[in-house]
Protein backbone atom coordinates (compact mmCIF):
# COMPACT_ATOMS: atom_id res chain seq x y z
CA UNK A 1 0.00 0.00 0.00
CA UNK A 2 2.74 2.40 0.40
CA UNK A 3 4.35 2.31 -2.71
CA UNK A 4 0.59 2.44 -4.31
CA UNK A 5 0.10 5.84 -2.23
CA UNK A 6 3.54 7.24 -2.89
CA UNK A 7 3.18 6.68 -7.17
CA UNK A 8 -0.81 8.00 -6.33
CA UNK A 9 0.74 10.83 -4.10
CA UNK A 10 3.47 11.75 -7.23
CA UNK A 11 0.73 11.38 -10.07
CA UNK A 12 -1.34 13.84 -8.71
CA UNK A 13 1.29 16.16 -7.98
CA UNK A 14 2.46 15.98 -11.58
CA UNK A 15 -1.13 16.48 -12.32
CA UNK A 16 -1.68 19.33 -10.69
CA UNK A 17 1.57 20.86 -12.17
CA UNK A 18 0.84 20.61 -15.39
CA UNK A 19 -1.34 23.41 -15.78
CA UNK A 20 0.70 25.66 -14.29
CA UNK A 21 3.92 24.75 -16.36
CA UNK A 22 2.43 24.73 -19.67
CA UNK A 23 1.30 28.19 -18.44
CA UNK A 24 4.79 28.98 -17.39
CA UNK A 25 5.97 27.67 -20.53
CA UNK A 26 4.16 29.98 -22.73
CA UNK A 27 3.84 33.38 -20.41
CA UNK A 28 6.85 33.50 -18.02
CA UNK A 29 9.41 30.87 -19.08
CA UNK A 30 11.90 33.89 -20.15
CA UNK A 31 11.40 36.11 -16.98
CA UNK A 32 11.60 33.43 -13.63
CA UNK A 33 12.75 29.72 -12.84
CA UNK A 34 9.37 27.64 -12.70
CA UNK A 35 9.67 26.73 -9.34
CA UNK A 36 10.08 30.43 -7.98
CA UNK A 37 7.14 31.34 -10.47
CA UNK A 38 4.78 28.95 -8.43
CA UNK A 39 6.37 29.70 -4.83
CA UNK A 40 8.15 26.48 -4.34
CA UNK A 41 11.07 28.64 -3.16
CA UNK A 42 12.82 29.61 0.43
CA UNK A 43 10.99 31.08 2.69
CA UNK A 44 12.05 34.82 3.15
CA UNK A 45 10.54 37.58 6.23
CA UNK A 46 10.24 38.17 10.07
CA UNK A 47 11.19 34.24 10.97
CA UNK A 48 9.38 35.16 14.61
CA UNK A 49 6.15 36.85 12.69
CA UNK A 50 6.21 33.94 10.44
CA UNK A 51 6.32 31.09 13.09
CA UNK A 52 3.28 32.93 15.06
CA UNK A 53 1.24 33.63 12.17
CA UNK A 54 1.80 29.76 11.31
CA UNK A 55 0.22 28.94 14.67
CA UNK A 56 -2.34 31.13 14.84
CA UNK A 57 -3.69 30.24 11.19
CA UNK A 58 -3.20 26.61 11.77
CA UNK A 59 -5.21 26.61 15.44
CA UNK A 60 -8.21 28.96 13.29
CA UNK A 61 -8.23 26.42 10.24
CA UNK A 62 -8.29 23.25 13.11
CA UNK A 63 -11.03 24.95 15.38
CA UNK A 64 -13.03 25.87 12.64
CA UNK A 65 -13.12 22.82 10.89
CA UNK A 66 -13.81 20.60 13.81
CA UNK A 67 -16.66 23.45 14.73
CA UNK A 68 -18.22 23.49 11.59
CA UNK A 69 -17.69 19.32 10.52
CA UNK A 70 -19.61 19.04 14.28
CA UNK A 71 -22.36 21.35 13.32
CA UNK A 72 -23.27 20.90 9.54
CA UNK A 73 -22.09 17.20 8.63
CA UNK A 74 -24.26 14.21 9.39
CA UNK A 75 -22.33 11.57 6.66
CA UNK A 76 -18.40 10.67 6.43
CA UNK A 77 -17.55 13.01 3.77
CA UNK A 78 -13.73 12.85 4.60
CA UNK A 79 -12.88 9.51 5.31
CA UNK A 80 -9.37 8.13 5.08
CA UNK A 81 -8.67 5.50 2.77
CA UNK A 82 -6.19 4.32 5.85
CA UNK A 83 -8.66 4.07 8.50
CA UNK A 84 -8.60 1.48 10.85
CA UNK A 85 -4.94 0.61 9.91
CA UNK A 86 -3.55 1.71 13.14
CA UNK A 87 0.13 2.62 13.08
CA UNK A 88 0.36 0.78 9.78
CA UNK A 89 -1.28 2.97 8.04
CA UNK A 90 0.65 6.42 9.02
CA UNK A 91 2.90 6.24 6.20
CA UNK A 92 0.56 6.13 3.85
CA UNK A 93 -1.62 8.35 5.43
CA UNK A 94 2.14 11.46 5.90
CA UNK A 95 2.11 10.69 2.28
CA UNK A 96 -1.21 11.09 1.59
CA UNK A 97 -1.64 14.52 3.55
CA UNK A 98 1.42 16.07 2.79
CA UNK A 99 2.06 15.48 -1.08
CA UNK A 100 -1.22 13.63 -2.04
CA UNK A 101 -3.54 16.70 -1.16
CA UNK A 102 -1.03 19.21 0.81
CA UNK A 103 1.72 19.57 -2.00
CA UNK A 104 -0.40 18.89 -5.57
CA UNK A 105 -3.50 21.23 -3.99
CA UNK A 106 -0.93 24.30 -3.11
CA UNK A 107 0.77 24.41 -6.46
CA UNK A 108 -2.32 24.25 -7.87
CA UNK A 109 -4.49 26.42 -5.90
CA UNK A 110 -2.21 28.78 -4.08
CA UNK A 111 1.41 28.44 -6.52
CA UNK A 112 -0.83 28.87 -9.47
CA UNK A 113 -4.05 30.35 -9.57
CA UNK A 114 -3.32 32.73 -6.62
CA UNK A 115 -0.48 34.31 -8.23
CA UNK A 116 -2.01 34.09 -11.94
CA UNK A 117 -5.34 35.97 -9.71
CA UNK A 118 -3.68 38.73 -7.32
CA UNK A 119 -1.93 39.79 -10.45
CA UNK A 120 -4.94 40.00 -12.83
CA UNK A 121 -7.11 41.50 -9.88
CA UNK A 122 -5.36 42.61 -6.99
CA UNK A 123 -4.29 40.52 -3.50
CA UNK A 124 -7.91 40.70 -2.34
CA UNK A 125 -10.03 40.08 -5.37
CA UNK A 126 -7.64 37.48 -6.41
CA UNK A 127 -7.43 36.01 -3.02
CA UNK A 128 -11.43 35.49 -2.92
CA UNK A 129 -11.33 34.17 -5.93
CA UNK A 130 -8.84 31.26 -5.54
CA UNK A 131 -10.79 30.47 -2.10
CA UNK A 132 -14.04 30.14 -3.93
CA UNK A 133 -12.36 28.28 -6.59
CA UNK A 134 -11.03 25.80 -3.76
CA UNK A 135 -14.04 25.67 -1.62
CA UNK A 136 -16.06 25.20 -4.93
CA UNK A 137 -13.92 22.06 -5.53
CA UNK A 138 -14.28 20.28 -2.11
CA UNK A 139 -18.21 20.85 -3.07
CA UNK A 140 -17.94 19.51 -6.15
CA UNK A 141 -16.08 16.44 -5.40
CA UNK A 142 -18.24 15.76 -2.12
CA UNK A 143 -21.40 16.22 -4.11
CA UNK A 144 -19.76 13.26 -6.59
CA UNK A 145 -19.23 10.70 -4.06
CA UNK A 146 -21.72 11.58 -1.29
CA UNK A 147 -25.29 12.58 -1.20
CA UNK A 148 -24.81 16.19 0.59
CA UNK A 149 -27.85 18.34 1.80
CA UNK A 150 -27.60 21.93 1.07
CA UNK A 151 -26.11 23.13 4.51
CA UNK A 152 -23.10 20.69 4.16
CA UNK A 153 -22.88 22.00 0.46
CA UNK A 154 -22.21 24.98 1.87
CA UNK A 155 -20.04 24.18 4.55
CA UNK A 156 -18.09 22.18 2.65
CA UNK A 157 -17.81 25.37 0.35
CA UNK A 158 -17.06 28.13 3.27
CA UNK A 159 -14.75 25.84 5.60
CA UNK A 160 -12.16 25.45 2.73
CA UNK A 161 -12.06 28.98 2.01
CA UNK A 162 -10.92 29.57 5.59
CA UNK A 163 -7.23 28.01 5.15
CA UNK A 164 -6.97 29.39 1.54
CA UNK A 165 -7.30 33.18 2.69
CA UNK A 166 -5.47 32.58 5.02
CA UNK A 167 -2.37 30.84 3.88
CA UNK A 168 -2.36 32.95 0.82
CA UNK A 169 -1.82 35.83 3.10
CA UNK A 170 0.64 34.22 4.71
CA UNK A 171 2.49 33.09 2.04
CA UNK A 172 2.19 36.21 -0.18
CA UNK A 173 2.33 38.93 2.30
CA UNK A 174 4.63 37.39 4.70
CA UNK A 175 6.76 35.09 2.83
CA UNK A 176 7.49 36.51 -0.02
CA UNK A 177 5.28 34.64 -2.26
CA UNK A 178 6.44 30.96 -1.01
CA UNK A 179 3.50 28.80 -0.84
CA UNK A 180 5.77 26.61 1.64
CA UNK A 181 4.26 27.90 4.86
CA UNK A 182 0.95 27.54 3.68
CA UNK A 183 1.94 23.83 2.31
CA UNK A 184 2.80 22.83 5.95
CA UNK A 185 -0.77 23.88 7.81
CA UNK A 186 -2.52 22.60 4.30
CA UNK A 187 -0.21 19.14 4.93
CA UNK A 188 -0.81 19.17 8.96
CA UNK A 189 -4.48 20.13 8.50
CA UNK A 190 -4.96 17.15 6.56
CA UNK A 191 -2.59 14.70 8.69
CA UNK A 192 -4.80 15.15 11.66
CA UNK A 193 -7.70 13.70 9.80
CA UNK A 194 -5.83 10.70 8.91
CA UNK A 195 -4.44 9.74 12.13
CA UNK A 196 -8.09 10.63 14.13
CA UNK A 197 -9.07 7.94 11.74
CA UNK A 198 -6.10 5.24 11.93
CA UNK A 199 -7.39 3.84 15.51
Amino acid sequence: MLITEFLSSIFQTLIFTLIPFIWWLITARKKENFFSWIGLKKVEGNKKQILLLLLIFFIICEVTGQISTRLFITGDWNHSTYAGMGIKGLPMGILYAYIHTGLSEEILYRGFLQKRLQKQFGFKVGTFMQAFIFGLSHVVLSAGLLDITIAEGIMLLVYPMIPACLTAYLNEKKCNGSILPGWLIHGTLNLITQITELW
